[in-house]
């Protein structure tokens, strides 16, 4: 679900850093196993959500010139997705958040040189900024909050 358009740049970064830190909450204090267990069967880690938000992030920075310069280009996103999922099953799980908190500093430094009417007024700019920040963490909150309830749950009955 997409989240409302922001009205300024200002409101974009607020979004995003809102979003930002509820995805980090979600995670917090979970074990480093538990971070490369699959969230539900047949799909991804947090390790594995890690990387696919840093994937974006870098193919949103290789694209966003293009569409600046009012190219079209298309996102054929699962087979992006499997693709990167398989490159990234060798990654350490410190590897991966690394990565992830990298490419996020260099994802915002460059969405920070776009000037706002172009940022929130071309819509495949705001697509791509969106989600590859705010609006893409979103998609995967139902998922980790469902997995951290039912990792806590688990962590309780061991007890």
């Amino acid at each position: 679900m997409a989240l409302k358009k922001p009205k300024t740049k200002e409101q974009f970064f607020k979004c995003e850093q809102a979003t930002w830190e509820e995805l980090n909450s979600l995670v917090a204090g979970l074990s480093k196993s538990a971070l490369t267990q699959h969230i539900a069967k047949n799909d991804w880690s947090v390790k594995d959500v890690w990387a696919h938000l840093a994937d974006w992030m870098i193919e949103t920075r290789r694209v966003l010139p293009l569409v600046l310069e009012g190219k079209k280009v298309s996102a054929h996103i699962q087979a992006f997705n499997e693709e990167h999922y398989q490159k990234n099953q060798a990654l350490s799980l410190e590897t991966a958040r690394r990565r992830l908190e990298r490419e996020r500093k260099r994802m915002l430094a460059y969405i920070q040189s776009i000037p706002e009417e172009r940022l929130l007024g071309e819509r495949d700019v705001y697509v791509w900024t969106a989600y590859a920040t705010f609006n893409h963490y979103d998609q995967h909150l139902p998922a980790l909050t469902k997995f951290r309830r039912a990792t806590l749950r688990r962590t309780k009955r061991t007890r």
